[in-house]
């Protein structure tokens, strides 16, 4: 894994693969935004059982590759709560131990999942952009939206960002496609081009 700093306060970790990636930040990001796991303490098995039970299968490796956490994620695992780290927590923990909070950290393996992960970062980071982005959403309907992202496993706590993300970013969520909110997507296409022009370059 390579670590890149992007702008202020905004890191992108590279990984070979999307095994590693995911592999390496599950438990942080499940533990920052997961339906059943945030704030909780557990292990790689634990979580692994629950995500068969709940999906049919463990595919998690394969379903996600771009992850995005606040520097306010890693504490627990910088206090020991979470310990034993596994060797790929540690690793990544490393990189970051002597950073100055506030703090972003994306992490990807596809340089395609980039513009995504960091419509997150500006979100937490550039407080303009924050208030660009709900004064734009307050004007519109995403529950719809939020209900099929809940359902992917995210947090209600972090539902209005996700929905900003996805409809920033291409993703595509199935059944119900970003092109049904294209105003909105404009508009928040718009806010990140004014925030991150030369960031993705």
């Amino acid at each position: 894994m390579t670590k890149v700093q992007l702008a202020a306060g905004i890191f992108v970790v590279r990984f070979k693969t999307q095994y590693e990636l995911a592999s390496t930040f599950l438990r942080i990001q499940e533990h920052y935004e997961s339906t059943r796991f945030k704030d909780r303490v557990f292990t790689l098995e634990e979580y692994m059982d629950w995500y068969a039970e709940r999906f049919g299968a463990f595919t998690y490796f394969e379903d996600w590759s771009g992850f995005n956490v606040p520097s306010t994620a890693l504490r627990p695992f910088y206090d020991g709560t979470f310990d034993p780290l596994r060797e790929k927590e540690r690793r990544l923990l490393a990189m970051f131990r002597k950073t100055r909070e506030p703090f972003y950290v994306i992490g990807i393996a596809s340089e395609q999942d980039l513009h995504h992960e960091l419509a997150h970062a500006l979100y937490f980071m550039r407080p303009e952009y924050l208030q660009a982005v709900v004064a734009a959403m307050r004007k519109y309907n995403t529950k719809a939206l939020a209900r099929r992202l809940a359902a992917m496993g995210y947090h209600r706590s972090v539902l209005a960002d996700e929905v900003h993300a996805y409809l920033v970013s291409t993703k595509d969520l199935g059944a119900i496609r970003a092109t049904r909110h294209a105003p909105l997507r404009k508009e928040l296409t718009t806010i990140y081009r004014r925030f991150a022009p030369s960031l993705t370059r």
